[in-house]
């Protein structure tokens, strides 16, 4: 029963997968060859084309993160570009304020004079920046962060906020108004959202096609929710329908044994990391140590789990086709809203982190999963996830490993 329930679910995902594919067909890659270069997405018009739209995502963000509200300005006709900023996304170029501002500048020179811009957070802030030195037909700008304005050189401008927005931004948004002078100048607050979330509502995404002359009755952005709640749904069904059979270990070790192998476990991992980190060769930034105190961790536990419950072949298969799953996963949906990419020719990472958790995954089976109610398995946990987020930032791990 499980098996086919499982093959039924993945069937309807590989359906939802298909028709989101529709969307992703619309949309190109490239880059702007501009001084700093920047990748973009191009987003095909889907019906008589408008004017193109530059899009500009914020902080500690990227192209992917803007993908629904651009198809949304895509089915209203609207040729949309998406840039990564410096130092974000697909961008190979450091991050730097007055590289990102020329970024934005070098993006409009390429897509020509009467192209419409929208920014998010900091993209907004840079899309001030530059319409304080030359004018812009229509700007909407999404939550922008504060910044010295001296004018906004745009006669229609949208600014959009969300209920629970960070203080200093609905304050600054008055500045705007000063800024721009005379023309016209909409401001909107999104209820029930806060900094970001409101970029993905429907109602935000059809307010701003209509500010920008689009149609907004032709936007399909509650489609494309319902697939995407559909897929993360499925994704979380499938690994329950699997964590629901029975246990490895089917007898519950001694609370305190098993609390402290589990601390001594992580103290012993936590050691020597801070001598070597095992791992480093991965080079995935604080990632390096992360993997390699699971693995220690693991590895510390393992000969006592062995003996509780001896690793079969099964569950060997049971792990590889679990890893196998989460990277299509992260692959085919959860890259459609997040950057999630690996270099070319480095994608035997994953098999190493695949390996490398084996261990501990293993251990958690036999000593974790029979222990109820799951607040308890949890429990156990803590010390060694505590010692695991410190330990970066004490050596410095945080910082790219070259």
């Amino acid at each position: 029963m499980r098996l086919w329930l499982t093959v039924f679910l993945v069937a309807v995902l590989t359906v939802l997968v298909v028709l989101n594919s529709r969307d992703a067909g619309l949309r190109q890659r490239g880059v702007f060859a501009t001084d700093p270069p920047s990748p973009y997405f191009h987003f095909s018009p889907g019906g008589s084309e408008r004017q193109k739209v530059l899009v500009v995502h914020g902080l500690n963000a990227n192209k992917e993160v803007m993908n629904l509200l651009c198809l949304g300005l895509s089915d209203a006709g609207f040729d949309v570009y998406s840039m990564d900023l410096p130092g974000h996304g697909d961008s190979e170029i450091p991050f730097n304020a007055v590289i990102a501002g020329n970024a934005v500048k070098s993006a409009l020179d390429s897509l020509g004079p009467d192209t419409l811009v929208i920014g998010h957070s900091l993209g907004a802030t840079l899309v001030l920046d530059v319409a304080n030195d030359r004018p812009l037909p229509s700007v909407v700008l999404l939550s922008p962060a504060p910044t010295p304005l001296d004018q906004v050189r745009s006669d229609r401008i949208l600014v959009l906020t969300g209920q629970f927005d960070l203080p200093r931004i609905p304050q600054f948004v008055p500045r705007i108004e000063d800024a721009a002078g005379t023309g016209d100048f909409r401001k909107e607050t999104i209820p029930w959202s806060g900094h970001s979330a409101f970029a993905f509502r429907p109602q935000a995404i059809r307010t701003i096609v209509a500010w920008l002359g689009g149609d907004p009755s032709v936007v399909r952005t509650e489609r494309r929710l319902v697939i995407a709640i559909l897929e993360l749904a499925i994704l979380v069904a499938i690994p329950w329908v699997w964590l629901s059979r029975e246990p490895a270990g089917s007898t519950v070790a001694r609370w305190s044994l098993l609390l402290l192998g589990y601390i001594a476990a992580s103290t012993a991992a936590f050691f020597v990391s801070a001598i070597v980190v095992v791992l480093r060769f991965l080079h995935l930034f604080a990632t390096d140590y992360l993997i390699s105190f699971v693995f220690l961790a693991g590895m510390a536990l393992l000969p006592a789990s062995l003996r509780k419950a001896p690793m079969k072949l099964a569950n060997v298969y049971v792990g590889g086709l679990s890893a196998l799953y989460v990277i299509a996963a992260a692959v085919f949906i959860v890259s459609e809203h997040v950057h999630l990419t690996v270099s070319d020719g480095r994608w035997w990472r994953f098999l190493v982190m695949t390996i490398a958790l084996v261990p501990l995954s293993f251990s958690d089976e036999v000593f974790l999963r029979p222990i109820r109610p799951w607040w308890k398995a949890a429990g156990v946990l803590r010390p060694c996830m505590t010692s695991c987020w410190r330990m970066p930032r004490r050596h410095g791990l945080e910082r790219p490993a070259h």
